[in-house]
């Protein structure tokens, strides 16, 4: 099984060639203005023009209307949205480009419902606490659910993503606070690492 992976928060072209030397198959740009990985339209454009498509850049959006995400689409040249909001479930279809919905893992009903609700988009599994908070949702919640179409994120590190990987079996894993040096700066070591131990246990 192929693991795909995913390195999130990305705020410069510099971490996105990190991101893309280690073998990573995406890498997300963060467009919620709350966050501390908040970037640009202009430098979210020179990451994408600099990664030439090597890899899908997904832009991040929280609650973000459609007509805005598409307006960012067009000026930047992302090729992903990720929606990670309180958006429901048919705010993430009839997209031109591939879609993560984030949900929380609170509990194996809400889950299990979310699954059920994936139409031409993967579901995006992420702690209770919010995208880029580093802190892990409880596994359990998830036993027996076949996460094979899905994605899973919340504060995944270097060290713990191979044992996740192999007891989850998704379709891929998502990182940013895990990677980093400082908010919003990824630090190169770390991210190799957590690649190659994501690929490793697929």
């Amino acid at each position: 099984m192929r693991i795909w992976t995913k390195i999130c928060g990305i705020t410069c072209v510099d971490d996105a060639e990190v991101a893309i030397e280690a073998g990573a198959d995406a890498i997300g740009v963060n467009f919620h203005v709350e966050s501390s990985r908040y970037t640009d339209t202009r430098t979210a454009a020179e990451i994408v023009e600099r990664v030439a498509k090597r890899v899908t850049v997904y832009g991040l959006f929280v609650d973000a209307r459609r007509d805005t995400i598409e307006a960012i689409m067009r000026e930047t040249g992302i090729d992903g949205v990720q929606l990670h909001g309180s958006e429901p479930p048919d705010a993430a279809l009839g997209w031109s480009v591939p879609v993560l919905r984030a949900i929380p893992v609170a509990s194996p009903k809400g889950v299990s419902a979310a699954l059920a609700c994936a139409r031409n988009y993967r579901v995006l599994l992420d702690s209770p606490r919010g995208g880029g908070s580093g802190i892990e949702f409880d596994e359990t919640l998830l036993d027996g659910l076949d996460l094979s179409e899905s994605v899973v994120a919340g504060g995944l590190r270097p060290a713990s993503v191979a044992a996740r990987v192999r007891r989850l079996r998704p379709f891929g894993v998502d990182v940013a606070s895990g990677v980093e040096s400082a908010p919003g700066r990824k630090d190169a070591a770390l991210v190799r690492e957590f690649v190659r131990n994501a690929k490793s246990a697929g």
